[in-house]
């Protein structure tokens, strides 16, 4: 059996450190989330090294594979919204969102390396979702299509996938707040998944194949309130306290199998998507805090967008 390994690795897009850009907040409330799935790489293995087909694959443009992104973001305190959407009938097209409202942001993201998602919000009833897919239908009985792979050749997917989730009030208490509101509820939640599915009958051979796994990462946090001492007034009063703020996060590389054991040309199936959403409730009474928080998400988005630009930029063939 004879191995071809094609040019198909693309630059990683970054498993992203949201908690140093976001460490700021760790004494405030809030909640974020990042979504990610690329560093995409397909390794072709020839079935029969006698034959005269030559071991390839493409990805399929055709009508009805779609790129698409969307984002929306909300700030209940200020009454104010803001959503959008994009797509394209191309894989892989680059796409890009953000949205910001009040004290929520949300950043969305297409390009040649995968998809990314990312959000944040702080704030009494800020909220914040987006979303980023490219490929086609995982249901191997659709008759979309994202991969073309030659005769007698099988080919291996892998993408690397990450998600974080952080929400946090742990620093929320009577002396922070101001306007009569408590320490309220924060949560976030991050998705990624790949879908690779084929169903053919050729050359005699009938297969089929389904492939569906992802990452998934969720963090919540809930403030409350009880009788404490309150030992310059010598009394006992009611007061609020946040509870303890938690992160968590996953990261591994997927992988699928697309087999074509038949003398002609098989498609399959290919999608990637990435999705992120999160609330919170409790105030942020100092500004500057506010600042930070819209600057870190910004800072996420423009390691995603610098890291592709300088992977594109890479790629293109040099003068002599």
């Amino acid at each position: 059996m004879k191995h071809v390994q094609r040019a198909v690795t693309s630059a990683a897009i970054v498993a992203l450190s949201a908690g140093a850009l976001f460490s700021p907040l760790s004494a405030q409330a809030g909640s974020y989330a990042t979504a990610t799935i690329g560093d995409l790489q397909f390794r072709l293995i020839d079935l029969d090294a006698s034959d005269a087909y030559l071991p390839s694959y493409a990805l399929n443009p055709s009508s009805g594979n779609r790129s698409s992104v969307s984002t929306s973001t909300s700030d209940a305190s200020l009454g104010w919204s803001d959503s959008a959407s994009k797509t394209r009938d191309q894989v892989f097209y680059d796409l890009s969102l953000e949205s910001s409202t009040g004290q929520a942001q949300a950043h969305a993201e297409v390009n040649a390396q995968g998809v990314t998602a990312e959000g944040s919000a702080a704030g009494r009833g800020t909220t914040f979702n987006a979303s980023a897919a490219t490929g086609s239908s995982s249901n191997y009985y659709s008759s979309i299509f994202a991969i073309d792979l030659s005769p007698r050749t099988v080919l291996i997917v892998t993408a690397g996938a990450s998600v974080t989730a952080w929400a946090g009030n742990a620093g929320c208490n009577v002396d922070t707040l101001y306007g009569g509101y408590a320490c309220g509820y924060e949560s976030a939640s991050g998705n990624v998944n790949m879908a690779l599915s084929y169903n053919y009958y050729g050359s005699g051979v009938s297969a089929s194949y389904s492939f569906n796994d992802g990452l998934s990462a969720s963090a919540n946090a809930s403030g409350y309130y009880s009788n404490q001492y309150d030992h310059t007034t010598g009394t006992w009063r009611s007061a609020y306290s946040g509870s303890p703020d938690q992160r968590n996060q996953s990261s591994r590389q997927l992988a699928a199998v697309f087999t074509n054991s038949s003398d002609s040309v098989q498609r399959a199936s290919l999608n990637l998507s990435a999705s992120v959403q999160g609330y919170a409730s409790t105030p942020i009474p100092e500004a500057s805090t506010t600042a930070m928080f819209a600057l870190g998400l910004l800072g996420l988005a423009g390691v995603v967008r610098r890291r592709a630009a300088a992977a594109s930029a890479s790629r293109r063939p040099q003068p002599r």
